[in-house]
């Protein structure tokens, strides 16, 4: 139990620490891979298109530039929940 604690936690304080720092642009690349809506079903796009409805999630490029901002706040509550788990590992580590 004390090395999957020391993993899991390893793991994701480097994640969060790749976001919150935004090496090399993770940040800005991580928010137009998943939080893209436009990368999801185009079928339901062209729907609301074909219609003449401006759906929201069309504005997506407008808004990019401020998507990365979240994804880094995130990065550090994740790299922080890391840091929690590498210490539990390494405090049951050390007792047993």
């Amino acid at each position: 139990m004390p090395l999957t604690s020391l993993l899991l936690g390893a793991a994701l304080f480097l994640a969060g620490l790749t976001l919150a720092t935004d090496y090399r642009g993770a940040a800005g690349m991580f928010a137009n891979t998943f939080l893209d809506p436009n990368q999801g079903d185009r079928a339901i796009l062209r729907h609301y298109a074909r219609r003449g409805i401006d759906h929201p999630e069309l504005h997506h490029f407008n808004e990019a530039p401020r998507h990365p901002r979240p994804v880094r706040i995130g990065g550090g509550f994740v790299s922080a929940v890391g840091l929690v788990f590498l210490s539990g590992g390494v405090l049951s580590l050390v007792r047993g």
